[in-house]
């Protein structure tokens, strides 16, 4: 059972604001000022720029281990531009790799298109039935398909096009959670390829770069995971298979640290709301790849407010049904969830915002700081 903690924020605006928000979580395994790992892949070839998080850190009195050029106690894991210097001294690798995320690409765009064409129906199938029925709500669609217990010979017009409705609703959202599945399992195929085609996982490069990112990993008594392009930040970690030095970190005690982009990918399953691409197409929740899974049982959404139509019951009734295997929970810029999986326990310790839970009913929880958030059975 892993004995670290990991703390989820949504969006927090600057490295200022981080470390002070969360310097009461910060800890040193042996007692004394803890080891900052850095994981800044998410900002891609800006991943060096990390001089602003170093100094919001010492500002809260983490103080740096400055030898041999380099800071030894907040530090970064460079995995961004040792998976792109790797790429470049092995051309073959690294075009095989170009070819697979562009084959990776088109299969998330067929995917997208298909969930946009199921997502609509839902929403045209809801309007439909307000406008007819007037009380019509998806939170109260049943969890499963079944026509209600009442013999025909009791129904009029109207229950009998709540009936068709609500079967049909039923059926779309259906259609959408095994639309995801297929697409998962199309992703985990077409990843495999890689090792498969080109050795990688024997390649003495590739175990030697490995090795040095495991034991920057190891080291650390606090991993801190920032926000930007979640595709980015997960493609240097999945290449070096860094996900199970990850969770032995979590395991020997370590806490973790995410916003944004960092948190999406510390989740079993990766999923976004393009709301800022031209693409309408694009603009809709969708599942974006298998995350590194170091928190079950939790869907966490950051910038809550900002791409959830928090206000709308049926928005949220179709989000907590659509990925209904998790708990959706969502954070903004001032939510903090502290996850203690060997407890196991969740506790929002935001002092400026909560953390929001949406339920199937399409009912939304606050959680204030000290409470504690209601997890799935099991």
């Amino acid at each position: 059972m892993p004995d670290g903690r990991l703390l989820f924020n949504g969006n927090i605006g600057s490295p200022t604001a981080l470390a002070e928000r969360v310097a009461p979580f910060l800890r040193a395994r042996d007692g004394g000022s803890p080891r900052i790992l850095l994981v800044t892949a998410a900002w891609g070839k800006g991943e060096y720029g990390e001089q602003a998080a170093r100094d919001a850190f010492n500002a809260v009195g983490v103080r740096s281990d400055w030898h041999g050029g380099f800071d030894h106690a907040i530090y970064n894991l460079c995995s961004w531009h040792v998976w792109q210097d790797y790429l470049a001294r092995h051309p073959r690798v690294g075009a095989i790799d170009a070819e697979l995320r562009a084959v990776q690409d088109a299969t998330r765009r067929f995917y997208v298109e298909k969930t946009s064409f199921h997502a609509e129906r839902i929403r045209q199938a809801a309007r439909y039935a307000r406008e007819k029925l007037g009380d019509f709500r998806i939170g109260d669609l049943p969890l499963t398909v079944r026509d209600s217990i009442r013999p025909e010979s009791t129904l009029g017009g109207r229950d009998l096009l709540r009936r068709a409705l609500t079967r049909e609703l039923s059926h779309d959202l259906a259609d959408l959670v095994q639309n995801d599945r297929r697409m998962m399992h199309a992703l985990e195929e077409e990843e495999a390829v890689l090792a498969a085609r080109t050795g990688l996982r024997v390649d003495g490069d590739w175990l030697y770069q490995q090795r040095l990112l495991v034991e920057r990993i190891l080291r650390a008594d606090v991993v801190c995971l920032f926000g930007g392009d979640p595709a980015a930040l997960l493609a240097s970690l999945r290449f070096f298979d860094l996900q199970p030095a990850l969770v032995e970190a979590l395991r020997r005690g370590a806490t973790f640290v995410s916003i944004s982009a960092g948190t999406l990918v510390m989740c079993e399953r990766i999923i976004i709301y393009d709301n800022f691409s031209p693409d309408p197409a694009r603009r809709e929740f969708r599942l974006h790849d298998k995350g590194l899974g170091l928190i079950g049982g939790l869907q966490v959404l950051p910038h809550c407010m900002d791409r959830i139509h928090t206000d709308d019951p049926d928005n949220l009734a179709y989000l907590a049904r659509r990925f209904s295997s998790h708990l959706c929970v969502g954070l903004n810029e001032e939510s903090f969830l502290l996850a203690e999986p060997a407890v196991p326990r969740a506790t929002s310790v935001g002092q400026h915002d909560g953390v929001y839970v949406f339920g199937a009913d399409g009912v939304k929880w606050r959680y204030h700081a000290g409470e504690h958030i209601p997890l799935l059975a099991g």
